[in-house]
């Protein structure tokens, strides 16, 4: 994140946007940053042009259980990142296929990623503490699938080069890294086993503070800390398998 944030009331915002004088100290500044947080429960940083959510409860995101997508019909693609107001698929494409009783997401492509996405007073959302979590039914993994492929959640997602991500993985290892300048950094991993195909997994990855924890099927298998990313969208990655995917939360 370039820069100190600022959390300013509407007549400040203006006014840096102006050039004019804002706070002259940092106590000054921290206090602003102090009442904005607790009148609204996001926080401006101007730098970015994005607003930063304390939590995801004050800045609710509208989730994805594809039920509202005509069987067959394209979700979104990369080329068309426009295409859905509350989530942004980077790459790939993404269609509706029924699976069962319900309507599921459907990918095929070999790097599938999604992105939330949340406007408020026109700035993109970024969220400090959440837990963005989905569904996945692998219908089969790729030919030449990497070991690394797997199912993978984003959190704290700045840019591509900028983020958390915990990953449950085709080798069996599930992991939580960061990626900095690039750069990929692992805070935890241990074995558990290849995600089976022909079953549903649930992934969830808590952020709060320092504190990042990855479940995998309703348990807590790794917990890792670290303070480089406070806040950031989230998102989704699946690589090398025909996949199902249902139920997109950010708790």
């Amino acid at each position: 994140m370039k820069g100190r944030a600022l959390v300013l009331g509407s007549v400040a915002w203006l006014m840096v946007l102006a050039g004019a004088c804002g706070p002259d100290t940092l106590e000054e500044r921290d206090a602003l940053e102090s009442a904005a947080t607790a009148e609204s429960g996001y926080d401006f940083y101007p730098d970015s042009h994005y607003i930063i959510c304390t939590s995801a409860s004050s800045c609710p995101w509208a989730g994805e259980n594809f039920e509202a997508y005509a069987e067959g019909s394209l979700v979104g693609c990369a080329s068309d990142s426009s295409q859905r107001a509350h989530f942004e698929v980077t790459s790939g494409c993404l269609s509706a296929n029924q699976a069962g009783t319900s309507h599921r997401g459907w990918t095929t492509t070999h790097h599938f990623r999604a992105l939330s996405r949340k406007y408020v007073d026109g700035k993109k959302v970024g969220w400090k503490t959440a837990a963005p979590s989905y569904r996945a039914l692998i219908d089969n993994w790729h030919a030449g699938a990497p070991e690394w492929a797997g199912l993978h959640v984003f959190a704290r997602y700045q840019t591509e080069d900028d983020l958390y991500v915990a990953s449950y993985r085709k080798d069996g290892l599930i992991t939580i890294k960061k990626k900095l300048g690039g750069v990929y950094t692992t805070l935890a991993q241990k074995d558990l086993s290849t995600p089976a195909t022909g079953t549903w997994h649930t992934v969830k990855f808590s952020v709060s503070g320092d504190t990042l924890q990855f479940f995998v099927n309703g348990v807590l298998q790794l917990t890792a800390r670290d303070t480089s990313l406070t806040w950031g969208t989230a998102g989704m990655r699946t690589d090398f398998m025909d996949v199902y995917l249902d139920d997109w939360k950010l708790e």
